[in-house]
């Protein structure tokens, strides 16, 4: 569970463990691929392998070997990076293009493969289910400081309404972890570079085998935002007096994703929640991810 403290508040850590980290990092986790509150990896694992551990429990859970509550971020999720950051070789700069308009192409068909199974009457009436695509960078922006105010108060009962299982567990558990009498501060300064951000990375619609051999219809949004935030922390049992050295103002860039299980009778979804963060997808990680998966599928009965 200790490298699980720094997928979480990565401020909210100890000095010692801050020096360890490379800024900017996540807002909260990024709880690997396939989230797992005993991971094998810290953070620094490569996301490839991440990935393969998604692959790996989509796997097993297609075989009924899937925890009930487990919550897997949906294959092929791509948090592109801006043009400028692509592979300088040509043949990968068009190949990484070409991943991403194909990747968002698959995700709007998902989408709208879901609103044509929302029709009472297909193809005639009005699609029952709706993605509110719009209204999802707002809620990320204030899921955003209520987690952060949250996990530095301690407050446990926010961070279950507001988190998936998987994630909670890891943030109450550093929050335990906490010693005892220190208490942190943290102060959503400003909005950063809010010509570019925040904004939608990823979002699309998916599938998530049960054990019982039904799937669970989910939709998940990726929205990246940038922000200047402040932590501190405080020694109660010196008469709240700040600990030295603790207090930092950082620029963050951070990519949230959000889920939301879909009623698959009404198509009404339940309210976001949090999963964790993800960090830019690299050119060879995406097609490490796609081989994964394609392997995989093609394990699948009938293929």
């Amino acid at each position: 569970m200790a490298d699980l403290l720094r997928q979480s508040r990565p401020w909210l850590l100890s000095p010692m463990r801050l020096r360890a980290l490379r800024a900017p990092s996540p807002i909260t986790c990024t709880v690997y691929r396939s989230i797992s509150t005993t991971p094998s990896r810290p953070y620094a694992a490569r996301r490839g392998g991440n990935r393969s551990r998604t692959m790996k429990s989509f796997r097993q859970g297609n075989q009924q070997q899937m925890e009930p509550s487990m919550t897997m971020l949906i294959p092929q999720t791509l948090v592109a990076p801006p043009l400028w950051r692509y592979p300088r070789q040509p043949s990968k700069f068009f190949q990484m293009l070409w991943l991403h308009i194909k990747t968002r192409y698959s995700a709007l068909w998902a989408i709208m493969s879901m609103k044509v199974m929302s029709q009472p009457t297909p193809f005639i009436s009005r699609p029952l289910f709706k993605f509110h695509r719009a209204a999802a960078i707002p809620t990320a922006k204030a899921l955003h400081v209520q987690m952060s105010e949250a996990m530095a108060l301690g407050d446990k009962e926010t961070l279950r309404s507001i988190c998936t299982p998987e994630l909670f567990q890891t943030l109450a558990a550093t929050i335990d972890a906490r010693p005892r009498g220190i208490r942190a501060e943290w102060e959503l300064v400003r909005y950063a570079s809010t010509w570019l951000y925040p904004r939608v990375a990823d979002w699309r619609t998916g599938y998530q085998p049960l054990p019982n051999g039904d799937m669970k219809a989910l939709k998940q949004i990726v929205v990246s935002i940038a922000s200047v935030q402040r932590i501190a922390r405080y020694d109660d049992s010196k008469g709240g007096v700040k600990v030295p050295g603790s207090e930092r103002v950082r620029k963050m860039v951070e990519h949230i994703v959000l889920q939301a299980a879909i009623d698959k009778n009404t198509y009404e979804a339940e309210p976001w929640k949090i999963w964790g963060t993800l960090p830019e997808t690299t050119y060879e990680e995406y097609r490490a991810e796609l081989e994964n998966y394609q392997a995989v599928m093609s394990e699948q009965p009938g293929k």
